[in-house]
């Protein structure tokens, strides 16, 4: 399971989502991840994969600490050409196809993703 703490602590929201959804399906393997403070921080995290990206500045570089950005889809606008608004429907997919994953990987939150995902792989 994945979702956007948004204003919640990360931490206190995963194990609150972990619980509810080990009652629902007990017999399931799950896991949870909650991005801080949202997905677009991993964008942010990975800006220079994203960089020349839908209308994207060449230019763009990773702030110095992307999940600390309340805002990561007003700070992803802000790189786009001048008229041009990051909107998930049409950019997310897209963004997500060319994130450098490494370099995702140093916001905590999605390494904390990466980890759950090889620990099911492994599983199998």
């Amino acid at each position: 399971m994945l979702v956007d703490a948004d204003d919640d602590c990360p931490r206190e929201l995963a194990a609150e989502l972990l619980e509810t959804a080990a009652r629902a399906r007990s017999d399931r393997q799950t896991r949870v991840v909650v991005a801080k403070s949202e997905y677009e921080s991993w964008f942010l995290a990975a800006a220079g994969s994203i960089a020349g990206e839908r209308e994207i500045g060449k230019s763009v570089v990773p702030p110095p600490d992307p999940e600390s950005i309340r805002d990561a889809k007003g700070w992803i606008s802000r790189q786009m050409r001048p008229g041009r608004s990051y909107r998930p429907t049409l950019d997310q997919a897209a963004l997500t196809a060319v994130i450098d994953l490494a370099a995702a990987r140093t916001a905590p939150s999605f390494d904390k993703l990466w980890r759950e995902v090889v620990a099911l792989l492994n599983a199998v």
